[in-house]
């Protein structure tokens, strides 16, 4: 059979063809083949790690089991506390004094005041003012530092730890229990509670409120008759020691004179207390009831207050001042000095709050009749150097400023100074807000023409009216933190 040349070429075509056919089958096949191993490979990876997991140290079998056990030891723990759950209400309500009983379980989770509490150390390492109001501790009490203020002095709480304002206006912290500074009038021997915002007087069905609760003050009668510990139990509405109290001029409080009359009261009674046409006695008696209130509910919060570190200056204008080295405003009246004291308050505050009328973190006031002697109390074991076996509150010669022709710059001299808090002897009188009898508001602390052992510390002086304005009549400002 003879093949021509086309016929060659066609089946050379062909042969090519199923060659080139056969190559990529065959390279196809080598691939799915190293794929499959590869795919092998992983699988038995996942499996080992799978297997690991579930069964190896610390894995989901592992897990479970403990998961098992935590839940039926908590359904023991459960059924213990129900069955026990009768014992203990009896106990906590005998104040956990029953035979075996247990307190109340603390609530294990911290609020945020407790989370952020710092100790005294390290608010003292802080430059700065605090933004926010803050807790410290110095292992032993606790204190709480107002926003826009920053700790500059002390060494524990109970010594006298200083702060200072934005405007370097300078207060000491006095750490007080509620009881020793407040009373309800219609119960004055009834132990104070205080509890979510409101107080309460324990063995009475009976929650003071603005115009029942008032100051504790130590004194049993006219002048150095101060006695720590002693308080005076009993409240007369318009004669004696009291506060919160307005004098009038009468006996039964239906006076025109002090406190009634329009000049002064159209100077102190805030708008927001008057009630008609014009502002009355009852008004501005409703205002210093509130005031006292508000501050008697921070106090049993937080434990304590501010006092003023020295004598108030520039009183009598808009920016009243707490530092060293300046002469205490005299010559006002009790109103004036009254009013301008609130004004303090504003130095915690920055400039552009000012501006924008923010509330500050305090409020601040003349100083209550019953803080004084609160500072007294807390100053009662100090003893004074100068007089063998005399205390500092009772006989405060050479630790206060006194025998002069003058008074003296406030803060002169470290020895007129205990707990950091300076001239709470002698130097000028300072007004307070404790009313005496229908005409008189009482000045404390002595005066710089007596002596120390006469006119110590402690000391009330019965004998002015609100509207004097004396030479050696100053003030002291107290603050407390704004809930």
């Amino acid at each position: 059979m003879k093949i021509n040349s086309k016929e060659i070429e066609e089946i050379s075509y062909n042969v090519a063809r199923k060659r080139k056919k056969e190559i990529a089958n065959n390279r196809e096949k080598g691939i799915t083949l190293i794929a499959l191993v590869v795919t092998i490979v992983v699988l038995l990876i996942l499996a080992g790690i799978t297997i690991t997991f579930v069964l190896g140290e610390g894995g989901i079998l592992d897990m479970a089991k403990e998961a098992a056990k935590r839940t039926e030891d908590a359904k023991q723990k459960e059924l213990e506390d129900f069955a026990n759950f009768p014992d203990q209400v009896e106990n906590w309500i005998n104040g956990g004094s029953t035979s075996g009983g247990t307190t109340p379980p603390a609530d294990p989770s911290p609020t945020p005041e407790q989370s952020t509490t710092k100790t005294l150390e390290e608010a003292k390492a802080q430059s700065d003012p605090f933004e926010d109001t803050t807790k410290v501790t110095d292992g032993k009490d606790t204190m709480t530092v107002p926003a826009g203020f920053k700790i500059t002095e002390g060494e524990s709480i109970d010594e006298g730890v200083v702060v200072q304002d934005r405007a370097k206006n300078e207060f000491v912290w006095v750490p007080v229990a509620i009881n020793d500074m407040v009373m309800c009038r219609t119960h004055p021997t009834a132990k104070i509670n205080y509890k979510d915002g409101e107080f309460s007087c324990e063995g009475q069905e009976h929650k003071p409120d603005q115009t029942e609760l008032v100051g504790k003050l130590y004194a049993t009668t006219y002048g150095n008759k101060f006695t720590a510990g002693t308080p005076n139990t009993t409240y007369t509405e318009n004669s004696g020691i009291r506060e919160p109290a307005i004098v009038t001029g009468s006996s039964n409080g239906e006076g025109t004179d002090y406190d009634a009359q329009q000049t002064y009261l159209d100077k102190v009674v805030e708008e927001k207390y008057q009630t008609g046409e014009k502002k009355t006695k009852e008004d501005f008696k409703k205002q210093l009831q509130e005031e006292f209130y508000n501050m008697a509910k921070s106090v049993a919060e937080n434990g304590g207050f501010y006092i003023g570190r020295y004598e108030t200056s520039s009183l009598n204008t808009d920016e009243p001042k707490v530092i060293s080295g300046v002469s205490p405003t005299v010559s006002y009246n009790w109103y004036t000095m009254y009013k301008n004291s609130k004004e303090i308050a504003k130095g915690a505050l920055k400039p552009e709050e000012k501006e924008q009328e923010t509330k500050s973190s305090v409020t601040s006031s003349m100083i209550w009749g019953c803080q004084w002697d609160a500072v007294m109390n807390w100053m009662k074991n100090v003893t004074n150097s100068n007089k063998d076996g005399k205390y500092y509150i009772t006989d405060s010669t050479g630790m206060g400023y006194y025998d002069q022709f003058d008074k003296t710059t406030t803060g002169s001299k470290e020895a007129y100074a205990v707990k950091n808090i300076y001239d709470m002897a002698g130097n000028v009188w300072e007004w307070t807000l404790e009313a005496f009898d229908n005409d008189r508001r009482i000045s404390r602390g002595g005066v710089y023409y007596d002596s120390g052992s006469t006119y110590p510390a402690s000391y009330r002086s019965y004998d002015d009216g609100p509207t004097d304005g004396l030479l050696n009549f100053g003030s002291r400002v107290a603050l407390y933190v704004n809930l």
